[in-house]
């Protein structure tokens, strides 16, 4: 593992800067850095997997420990509705409290709406329920328009770059 950072210590420094590849000192320089960004890049990309793989197994947690307390809030809920020593509201609803913990309440039954499939809602009400959004640039476009027209709009720029490509072989 060792020769892994040694190639590393001839091109970057201890303060994580670049030192200037040596103009004249042919291939095997480039191949240096090239070494080094290859090295550099798996290792980054093995850090990616790896919290993506542990953000996998915390939301996995995350969903079992959602999915038991949907289970607990039921069982209290239905507990409640069926159990004649839990307080009735004046509405209809119940409630209790247990003083060191919580105060619990379950609503009357009310009567609620969801909508399923917003496009077959909206077909059957009609477009004064449309949302109005705010239309956004198509960036190609405009760049593709600005490039054969010549004309620079406020709100762009324009600059000179250069592809640069590197292909690892594996």
């Amino acid at each position: 593992m060792t020769e892994d950072f040694e190639f590393i210590a001839e091109v970057i420094t201890e303060n994580d800067e670049v030192k200037p590849i040596e103009l004249g000192g042919g291939l095997i320089e480039y191949r240096k850095y090239l070494w080094a960004l290859k090295f550099l890049k798996e290792k980054k990309q093995k850090l990616i997997d790896y919290r993506d793989q542990v953000m996998a197994d915390i939301d996995k947690a995350i969903a079992g420990k959602n999915a038991t307390i949907e289970h607990l809030e039921g069982e209290i809920k239905r507990a409640m509705l069926a159990d004649p020593a839990v307080d009735d509201t004046p509405t209809g609803g119940k409630t209790m409290s247990i003083p060191d913990i919580a105060s619990v309440s379950v609503s009357k039954l009310q009567k609620k709406i969801d909508i399923i499939d917003a496009d077959e809602v909206l077909d059957a009400l009609g477009n004064e329920f449309v949302k109005q959004v705010k239309p956004s640039l198509d960036v190609t476009k405009a760049k593709d328009f600005i490039e054969q027209s010549g004309v620079l709009p406020a709100g762009a720029s324009s600059h000179e770059d250069r592809t640069f490509t590197i292909r690892f072989k594996k």
